[in-house]
């Protein structure tokens, strides 16, 4: 196909009505698809000659056809982007599939409204060294944004589509916890499985003294005396880090994780069953117990023992992780506690480390890159979102305050699904006094960031219509917020 001129002639045909995206083109020998949009909505674009276009058999066609005077034969044809027809494009262009990243360095780009990616990809292009993770959704958030795990990759798809992406990408069901949506997360074709443990993890022997232990459980059961014949007083050094594990430390780590590392086994077998490839990452971070370097040496060898191939691996570091906002701790308790984690997983070998509610956490993102050597996972979600609540303070401030009140509203509710320290008698109960120049600036507060952050299933419940609108009227300057959001971030790391 003559490609520049197909580009030249359709840029100048569609300009009055149109907006096309320059990096949205992608051909075959005799056939080109671009993604477009007009005010209300986004289109696919199709070149070719007709009996190109009858043997693809695109469907939900709208507007009239229109030729290429410049190149005999060549109509394009608009459609409507739905699962039907992005499946067919698939069948064309099978690169677009999410792929799994295995150990590459990689990070997530939560996008709850499905606009935001196209943003992620500009930034990612830039840093080739790292592979995103586009489609990411926690069951938590599919049930407040009303989607389920083939919207996210869809959306995710028609958002590479659009700006030209050619790399391997990621699909993540993060934080699952039961068949039911590993299943439904096989069957949308996600191709990364972040298992959640924490049902599983039995932190009560944590306050229990050695003889309430000895007292509480049985100790004489065949696990405990194989994991008491396998560690029982190793000593471990690594480049200067010590581990030991007396009978104490031992039996604790037995009745803390064994359950959690008998369901992982389950689950990925699970997966193994139904997928060739895939990414598994372990998650131990939602949880109040900060993992230790003998349970981090303790955790791998025994889903090594068990053969369990996971990708990667979310330990609990000290300090709160709080959404949406920087770091809360000791910044130098969490360096050395990253450094040693750091050296077990270069020893132990082939996983990543994971950072998981890694928006804003810029503080120690140094820390994190150069203790894991640049090979890790982080997880962004909300971070996103904040950004377009941002657009909506700077282009519509009547509309800001009304996302307020419910963001406000809500809050009790919201807070019952999320870890967060904040109470609500500390915050504002209104706004009407802050000027409306100045209502972009409170999504930098720390406290109303925690509140909007967790507000989102409320907002999109009343609002949805009315702020994808806005986002998509103001696309340009969504995606300028969000490229200086990340930029932060990878500059960061």
């Amino acid at each position: 196909m003559q490609i520049e001129n197909i580009k030249k002639n359709l840029l100048s045909t569609l300009s009055e009505d149109f907006y096309v995206y320059p990096d949205s083109f992608r051909f075959t020998e005799d056939f080109a698809c671009f993604i477009l949009k007009d005010s209300h909505e986004k289109y696919l674009g199709v070149i070719g000659p007709e009996k190109i276009h009858k043997k693809i058999g695109l469907g939900s066609q709208f507007g009239r056809d229109i030729s290429i005077e410049s190149i005999n034969g060549f109509i394009i044809k608009f459609f409507k982007r739905n699962d039907k027809n992005l499946k067919k494009l698939l069948n064309i262009f099978p690169e677009l599939n999410p792929s799994p990243l295995g150990v590459n360095t990689s990070f997530g780009f939560g996008d709850r409204l499905g606009l935001a990616n196209a943003a992620h990809i500009k930034v990612i292009k830039k840093r080739k060294e790292v592979l995103p993770v586009l489609a990411q959704q926690s069951v938590r958030e599919l049930l407040k944004t009303e989607k389920d795990f083939k919207t996210i990759v869809a959306q995710s798809t028609w958002n590479i589509l659009q700006e030209g992406y050619q790399g391997k990408w990621g699909a993540d069901a993060d934080h699952i916890k039961d068949e039911e949506y590993f299943i439904k997360a096989v069957e949308a074709g996600m191709t990364m499985f972040t298992l959640d443990t924490l049902e599983y993890l039995d932190e009560a022997v944590l306050n229990m003294t050695s003889s309430m232990v000895k007292s509480n459980y049985d100790l004489s059961t065949g696990y405990i005396k194989r994991i008491k014949k396998q560690y029982l007083d190793k000593k471990i050094e690594l480049d200067g880090n010590k581990l030991y594990f007396n009978e104490d430390i031992l039996i604790r780590l037995a009745l803390i994780y064994g359950e959690a590392l008998e369901f992982t086994q389950d689950i990925f077998q699970f997966l193994s069953g139904r997928l060739n490839r895939f990414d598994f990452e372990v998650s131990f971070d939602e949880t109040n117990t900060t993992t230790t370097p003998e349970a981090h040496y303790f955790i791998v060898n025994e889903m090594r023992r068990s053969n369990i191939d996971f990708t990667s691996l979310a330990l609990r570091f000290p300090g709160t992780f709080e959404k949406g906002i920087d770091y809360l701790g000791d910044i130098d308790e969490f360096d050395r506690s990253i450094k040693i984690h750091g050296i077990i997983c270069r020893k132990l070998g082939n996983y990543k480390l994971s950072l998981h509610s890694g928006s804003d956490k810029f503080s120690i993102y140094p820390s994190f890159a150069r203790n894991t050597q640049g090979v890790f996972h982080i997880k962004t979600s909300g971070t996103s979102w904040l950004e377009a609540v941002r657009v909506v303070a700077s282009i519509d401030p009547p509309f800001f305050r009304e996302l307020f009140t419910i963001a406000m509203d809500s809050f009790d509710e919201n807070k019952k699904v999320y870890h967060l320290n904040l109470d609500k008698d500390i915050l504002p109960t209104s706004i009407k006094e802050v000027a409306d120049k100045e209502l972009s600036g409170l999504i930098d507060d720390r406290d109303l960031r925690r509140v909007f952050h967790i507000a989102y299933g409320a907002i999109l419940e009343k609002e949805k219509e009315r702020l994808m609108k806005l986002l998509l009227e103001n696309e340009q300057k969504h995606y300028e917020y969000l490229l200086k959001n990340f930029k932060k971030h990878f500059d960061a790391l």
